[in-house]
């Protein structure tokens, strides 16, 4: 770092001398002159003002090439983003740890470092994580300055608060947030034209699929037990409006939760035949989503609401390695399906 050379440049060239530099700033003309002879540095508050007196950023300052800066940080989050899309979340954490050291005030960086504390968290024994998630985000909101990032930040508190049960401060960060459609993604085919108009719109028709999916999973068990997997299957119905041709692509692993919460609850008054059909439903549309992420498949979808999106496999993200037929079987091992142990249908699914 070069920092008295380029205090030294600045000066003569806003012709001052080392005297009426140093009064500006309120030091010693002394002090002036170690900073430009590399025996001492200004007071880190200095900086600024000094940035500001000479019009010009602290990283130039500070012989920063921000070009390189922006470069190495960018390649940092593609590999972030890689790094997730194969469920490598400890190779992350590292990554990013190491990332943030070098670049202490990248938000970009501790953004990607939030969202992977958090996906740490979720295990009950990591629960460190979650403080260290809770710790990152507030910074986010006290200094961060870009709205993408902040609210990301305020979606995790109200996610960690809402688990802990601690309502009140969920509340307050909830608050703070703007109305459902007061959103980029609601006006933007409003401000654009074309093929831009159309993508926007239906981009919107696929986020509602997903939000749709996510309000139903909170609400569907006030149903009576028996008949939960009616309220269930209203996600198939709004599914097959926005994609009538079952051009599902990542919402084939949404559709395969349903029919499993569905086999959950028919197993529970142990309606044999039901319970199997979801459960080969579940099985059936677990497998589809599996080909197309094992095959890097990139879908374009022909449905009319979203025919000019794609879904491209290699960009769905995971906290882990995703096996979700091992998971199913996982959920096999429950109790309420001991009723089904010895069915040859329920064997042969499942060998």
């Amino acid at each position: 770092m070069q920092l008295g050379k380029r205090i030294k440049e600045l000066r003569i060239e806003n012709n001052l001398t080392q005297e009426e530099l140093a009064e500006q700033l309120g030091v010693s003309f002394q002090a002036v002159s170690r900073w430009e002879n590399d025996l001492t540095y200004p007071d880190i508050t200095l900086l600024p003002i000094l940035a500001n007196m000479f019009d010009v950023t602290v990283d130039f300052l500070l012989d920063v090439d921000v070009k390189k800066k922006e470069g190495e940080i960018n390649a940092i989050i593609e590999e972030y983003s890689v790094l997730l899309n194969q469920g490598k979340t400890d190779e992350n954490l590292n990554l990013l740890e190491e990332a943030i050291k070098k670049y202490p005030n990248s938000w970009e960086i501790k953004d990607a470092l939030l969202h992977i504390y958090f996906t740490k968290g979720i295990d009950p024994d990591l629960k460190e994580y979650t403080d260290k998630s809770i710790k990152i985000a507030n910074e986010i909101l006290e200094k961060c300055v870009d709205d993408n990032i902040r609210y990301g930040a305020m979606q995790t508190l109200v996610l960690i608060y809402t688990s802990r049960k601690e309502l009140d401060k969920a509340k307050q960060i909830v608050e703070k947030l703007p109305m459902m459609i007061i959103t980029r993604e609601w006006f933007w085919p409003d401000v654009v034209t074309g093929e831009d108009r159309i993508h926007a719109t239906q981009n919107i028709f696929d986020r509602l699929v997903d939000m749709f999916y996510l309000k139903l999973i909170t609400t569907y068990g006030r149903a009576e037990t028996g008949k939960r997997d009616i309220p269930l299957l209203k996600f198939k119905q709004f599914l097959d409006i926005v994609y009538e041709e079952g051009d599902y692509g990542f919402y084939h692993i949404r559709l395969a939760d349903i029919y499993n919460m569905c086999a959950f609850d028919q197993a529970r008054i142990k309606n044999k035949e039901t319970t199997l059909e979801y459960l080969r439903l579940s099985l059936k549309h677990i497998r589809i989503w599996t080909k197309m992420y094992k095959n890097k498949e990139v879908l374009r979808h022909t449905s009319f609401l979203v025919d000019r999106l794609s879904d491209d496999s290699t960009k769905w993200s995971f906290s882990g390695e995703p096996n979700h037929e091992q998971d199913l079987k996982e959920d096999l091992k429950n109790d309420i399906f001991d009723f089904l142990r010895n069915d040859p249908l329920f064997i042969n699914l499942f060998k």
